[in-house]
């Protein structure tokens, strides 16, 4: 009794969109809700700095907010999903670099943080992709 995977279409379970946009959608709600739990934690835990608590929290909450935008189709998701992404990366550059953009922000994460939000900016502009949010509102 194999599992017949013939049959498993990843554009039906996604909606007809490309399967990208499928993951991409996934991963930006696990992280925004991750970031959303733990950024309100923080804020009402008082511990750490208030601003980077707060900036956890907020990013959580419109990484959320643009991940359904980009589900939706809306060229507002995929345009918020690439600031927020640039914004990430440029933040955690700036703390390895020890420049103060934002207090509090770990280094720890940062590496993880640059390297997963290029990937996000790199795949949201290849020229398919622009094409499809292209033509949308």
């Amino acid at each position: 009794m194999w599992l017949d995977l013939s049959e498993f279409n990843i554009l039906s379970l996604s909606g007809g969109r490309y399967p990208g946009v499928f993951v991409l959608v996934i991963l930006q709600f696990l992280v925004g809700s991750i970031h959303a739990v733990i950024g309100l934690g923080l804020v009402f835990a008082t511990s750490g700095e208030l601003g980077y608590n707060i900036y956890t929290f907020l990013y959580g909450v419109l990484n959320i907010i643009f991940a359904y935008g980009v589900w939706s189709g809306k060229k507002s998701g995929w345009l918020g999903t690439i600031i927020m992404s640039l914004f990430v990366i440029v933040v955690d550059i700036c703390a390895v670099l020890n420049i103060t953009l934002i207090l509090g922000v770990p280094k720890t994460a940062a590496l993880g943080e640059i390297v997963y939000s290029l990937v996000v900016v790199a795949y949201l502009f290849q020229p398919k992709i622009i094409k499809l949010f292209k033509k949308v509102n």
